[in-house]
């Protein structure tokens, strides 16, 4: 597992083709790939809130959480990254026809999968918090990834890739914020 994702992350064009050559199916990616990775910043960002407490960013000022808080935290983290890559997944498989390919979910959940790779990594520099701004270099390499991905797994074209992981990020966010706010006016 930690082979494939520093492959990813160093030469991406050769770790597709070998994914794609592989028989392996979604649910293998799912429990052998995307569980253990999004342990790393569920477990990074625990071990920061318990250690350094949370800046709120006002004149320096530090909120120590509860020991509940903390790992609620690290629950929600964990949950919400692998919620992301289902997300993801269903945005790829919503718009693969679009870009004339098969619309078929374990494909659609490889890129998913797999194109997140950086993120979860970065993930371990959540152990200082002021060090979350570094996943957004992390996520512009995703974006990367799964342009690359699609072209290899999905059957997308290079022309439209780009354009397709585009589109299926704005959908994961439309959906993550329209849950997201349902899900607060429930508990309100």
């Amino acid at each position: 597992m930690l082979r494939r994702a520093l492959r990813l992350v160093h030469s991406p064009t050769r770790e597709w083709a070998a994914i794609a050559a592989e028989a392996s199916s979604a649910a293998h990616a799912l429990f052998r790939y995307v569980l253990p990775l999004s342990a790393v910043p569920a477990v990074a960002w625990t071990l920061g809130l318990a250690v350094f407490g949370a800046d709120l960013g006002f004149r320096g000022e530090v909120a120590r959480p509860s020991p509940e808080q903390i790992l609620g935290a690290g629950i929600a983290t964990f949950t919400g990254s692998v919620l992301s890559v289902f997300a993801l997944a269903a945005a790829f498989f919503l718009v693969a026809p679009l870009y004339d390919a098969p619309r078929e979910w374990g494909r659609a959940f490889k890129v998913a999968a797999y194109g997140t790779t950086p993120v979860w990594l970065a993930g371990v520099l959540l152990v200082m918090p002021l060090l979350a701004i570094v996943e957004l270099v992390a996520l512009m390499h995703c974006c990367y990834l799964y342009y690359c991905g699609l072209q290899a797994i999905a059957g997308v074209k290079r022309s439209g890739a780009a354009e397709c992981v585009a589109i299926a990020l704005f959908l994961m966010t439309f959906a993550s914020i329209l849950v997201g706010g349902l899900i607060g006016l429930l508990a309100s």
